[in-house]
């Protein structure tokens, strides 16, 4: 039996072989940060990786509505103080076979 390979056909495996080493680069890198992102977890420090600025925006907003009368958020809610919360919060991670819980401790003032 007898294979033969075009130029064509070359190149098309050729691009498929590198497609994968992209998309396997792609996915150790996302390992590598989720792997920083537990270890800082379990240190109990909150990694931008864990959770999203966007997201850490959002939560420090729906804990501000439901803080009892009188305390407030240490640095408030706005947009361009919520860097501030990755080193003042910390967490903890409570977990099982099926899923894993972030117990995010937030600063407050009177």
């Amino acid at each position: 039996m007898w294979l033969s390979f075009t130029l064509f056909g070359q190149s098309k495996i050729f691009t498929a072989v590198r497609e994968l080493q992209f998309a396997l680069l792609h996915l150790t890198q996302q390992v590598d940060e989720l792997f920083a992102a537990i270890q800082h977890a379990i240190q109990g420090k909150l990694s931008v990786n864990l959770i999203n600025p966007t997201t850490l925006h959002n939560i420090m907003q729906n804990v501000s509505l439901h803080l009892p009368e009188g305390y407030e958020l240490i640095t408030g809610t706005r947009a361009e103080n919520i860097y501030l919360y990755y080193s003042l919060i910390t967490i903890t991670l409570l977990g099982n076979i099926h899923s894993i819980k972030i117990v995010i401790y937030v600063p407050v003032k009177l």
